[in-house]
């Protein structure tokens, strides 16, 4: 009988957290980013899409060679908590 062999590569994600108060660039490359309006009152936006008071959203690249593109944020006036996991 044949012997299959199976390789699996070992990755280890570096977190980034964030907590900005204005606008900024989330660069391309990152394998998830989420979001999360931590202001009780003051709406935010992410890739120009309202984020209100309290909501979070994430995103996930999936497989462990696809990446996420970039993610523009407008905080101002609101708070804003940010997670990033790259390579």
């Amino acid at each position: 009988m044949a012997r299959l062999e199976v390789q699996l590569e070992a990755v280890t994600y570096q977190p980034t957290i964030l907590r900005p108060t204005d606008t900024g660039t989330i660069e391309s490359g990152a394998f998830s980013v989420s979001f999360a309006n931590v202001d009780a009152t003051v709406d935010c936006r992410i890739n120009g899409t309202q984020l209100k008071a309290g909501e979070t959203i994430s995103f996930n690249a999936g497989s462990i060679h696809n990446t996420l593109g970039r993610f523009d944020y407008a905080a101002t006036g609101s708070e804003l908590l940010i997670i990033v996991l790259r390579k």
